[in-house]
C-alpha cells in the first residue's frame, strides 16, 4: 500500500482521537464501518500528531 497516511483498519477502533488532533482536518470516522479514513492526503503536514493520539497504533505517516 502506497500513500502518506497509512491506517490499519484492523487495529483501528474508531475512538476519533486522531481526527480531533488532526490540524488539517483530513481524518474522518467512516459512517457504517466507524473506521478512521483519510480524505485528501496531499494536505498532510507529516508532523504525526494523529500517530501520537491514536491509542491503538493504528497510523503510520510515511
Amino acid at each position: 500500500m502506497s500513500g502518506i497516511v497509512i491506517i490499519d483498519e484492523k487495529l483501528c477502533t474508531g475512538c476519533g482521537k486522531c481526527v480531533k488532533m488532526c490540524p488539517k482536518k483530513i481524518l474522518y470516522l467512516e459512517p457504517g464501518t466507524n473506521k478512521c479514513k483519510v480524505t485528501d492526503e496531499t494536505k498532510c503536514d507529516r508532523l504525526g500528531g494523529c500517530v501520537w493520539a491514536c491509542p491503538a497504533g493504528a497510523i503510520r505517516i510515511q
